[in-house]
């Protein structure tokens, strides 16, 4: 296998075969944009015989990130947009990983996303690709065989450039989004991400960050959003395509995790249903992990911001998350046999189910008692509480009958407030679904602004910590009424686990977005849960047993 670290300039050339043996190497090439620029790539050539043909892949990079300018690099090794890539190019696949503009090696400013610059861009690098790379496998329809992946920043250049780019035939968007308000909801900008993206972006993109501090974006670092940036953030999404009723080429296999803070599940259970709308093939698949803040804020398993689960589990199919990416693209691209289930869900690292529609809403409705929380002290101390916790579990585990599984609010002052609504029976329960809140946000500062954050809470059987299910909290920034569905949950439940609605008043999740003046919040009405049994063929409609609701009444 030979290496080139130099760039290397090629014919062009319109071979749809080999025209001569070719052995396994990769290369560095430059790839011209329609403005003047440069973009740096990666040719991953696959080993061919004279008269083969293989399919191509086009690779690239999350916010921050850069390409796999070799098999033992980080992507090529640590990212799952690096290790599918480096895989299909071992199983006789044509790879092209870039740097999108502004990133790593290549030329020009990021523009966030811009249609005109990242998407287009895209269109490019095939152009090149099919100019300059022989042997590129064509469908039975004569169109070349076009695959793609990248996370994030690298998933959204691949559903948008969809809706244009017909040539793009089977796509993999790692954590991509529906709408890019999703960093935001209920217009309060996720500022624990903010730190880590400006920090990332402006390392590898030698501090060529300014878009970011250009309005409208800087908006988004006071903590919430204006409302251009709210448009010009719906403008560059799949939402802005789908309800006008434009209509993807490619088909899609949309990868998302439950515990991802940035872009939640939901988001690419919308993309895969305006997909389904426009006639296209799209699959769904539903890691634990994706986007993830460090640690104390987040479980860190890696050592990146970036993670996904190493296996892909749904009902009777179970494959490495690799291999059923790979997988994918046999299918669509070379004709393979299709197995993977419309959508999979890992319930945890070891258990996962196959659905034929999409996650279910709560449908368990329990009343929530008036809560108070004060502000902003309630959580912010949360992390320094772990020695403590773990310290009162160990004497509480020793001390008989200390745990007696009630449904007695606690919290509130120093510590979140957690207001238990059901307590699971039995090991195989779980939370798998959408919660739905209705809830009526008061307090006593006279002004509107009443910032709390909610999530479902679950404290287990003699632990004196609620841990935020999926991790998934979720503004409530002003005082009213908040009608709406929360991020989903795949969390499995046991026996004597706590199950109820948990309230911040403070979360590195969003910094900048607590109330920085003492006031007390007033928090009352009503939360669906997804409450279900663990099995790994479908779900039931209902459990088959009575479950106990808290007898507190509405205040």
């Amino acid at each position: 296998m030979i290496a080139g670290c130099s760039t290397t300039h090629l014919n062009t050339t319109n071979a749809t075969q080999a025209p001569a043996n070719l052995e396994a190497r990769y290369f560095q090439v430059k790839i011209p944009t329609r403005d003047g620029k440069e973009l740096a790539a990666t040719v991953y050539q696959p080993a061919m015989s004279a008269g083969e043909d293989a399919p191509l892949i086009i690779a690239t990079h999350g916010w921050g990130g850069f390409r796999a300018k070799r098999p033992f690099s980080l992507y090529g090794k640590s990212m799952l947009t690096g290790e599918a890539a480096l895989a299909a190019w071992k199983k006789g696949y044509w790879v092209v990983f870039y740097d999108q503009r502004g990133w790593g090696d290549s030329d020009g400013h990021v523009h966030m996303m811009d249609p005109d610059y990242e998407v287009a861009d895209l269109s490019q690098v095939i152009d090149w690709s099919l100019n300059h790379l022989p042997g590129i496998h064509r469908l039975d329809d004569g169109s070349p065989a076009i695959g793609m992946i990248g996370e994030s920043y690298g998933a959204g250049v691949q559903t948008l450039a969809a809706f244009n780019e017909k040539r793009l035939k089977a796509i993999v968007p790692l954590a991509s989004w529906y709408d890019m308000n999703s960093v935001a909801p209920n217009g309060e900008f996720r500022t624990g991400w903010g730190g880590i993206l400006l920090a990332a972006g402006a390392i590898n993109s030698g501090f060529d960050v300014g878009e970011m501090f250009a309005e409208p974006w800087r908006s988004a670092f006071g903590g919430t959003v204006n409302e251009q940036l709210k448009a010009l953030m719906y403008q560059r999404s799949p939402a802005w395509y789908c309800d006008q009723g434009k209509r993807p080429y490619a088909d899609a296999l949309f990868i998302q995790g439950f515990h991802d803070t940035m872009f939640p599940y939901q988001q690419a259970e919308k993309n895969q249903q305006c997909w389904e709308k426009g006639g296209r093939d799209a699959r769904l698949i539903g890691l634990q992990s994706a986007h993830v803040l460090p640690w104390p804020i987040q479980q860190w398993e890696g050592f990146l911001p970036f993670e996904t689960d190493d296996n892909v589990h749904c009902g009777d199919f179970n494959d490495t998350t690799v291999d059923t990416v790979v997988s994918w693209w046999d299918e669509k691209l070379r004709g393979g046999k299709s197995e993977l289930p419309n959508t999979c869900i890992n319930v945890d690292d070891e258990r996962g189910i196959a659905l034929n529609a999409p996650l279910p809403e709560g449908r368990d409705e329990f009343p929530v008692p008036k809560s108070r929380v004060t502000l902003p002290l309630s959580g912010a101390f949360e992390w320094l509480m772990i020695g403590f916790d773990v310290g009162t579990d160990m004497f509480r585990g020793l001390w008989p009958g200390a745990d007696l599984r009630d449904l007695k609010p606690n919290g509130g002052f120093g510590r979140p407030k957690f207001v238990p609504v059901y307590v699971a029976r039995g090991d195989d329960e779980l939370l798998l679904g959408k919660p739905r809140i209705d809830l009526n946000l008061g307090g006593t500062s006279g002004k509107k602004s009443m910032p709390v954050f909610v999530g479902v809470g679950v404290q287990h059987a003699n632990h004196r910590r609620v841990k935020v299910a999926s991790e998934q909290l979720t503004p409530l920034p002003d005082k009213g009424i908040y009608r709406m569905e929360l991020p989903a949950l795949s969390q499995p439940l046991e026996a004597g686990d706590r199950v109820g609605l948990i309230i911040y008043g403070f979360t590195t999740q969003f910094p900048l977005n607590s109330a920085f003046l003492a006031r007390v919040a007033d928090v009352q009405g009503h939360v669906w849960l997804p409450l279900s049994r663990s099995d790994n063929v479908a779900l039931k409609d209902s459990l088959p047993y009575p479950r106990e609701r808290s007898s507190a009444t509405m205040e």
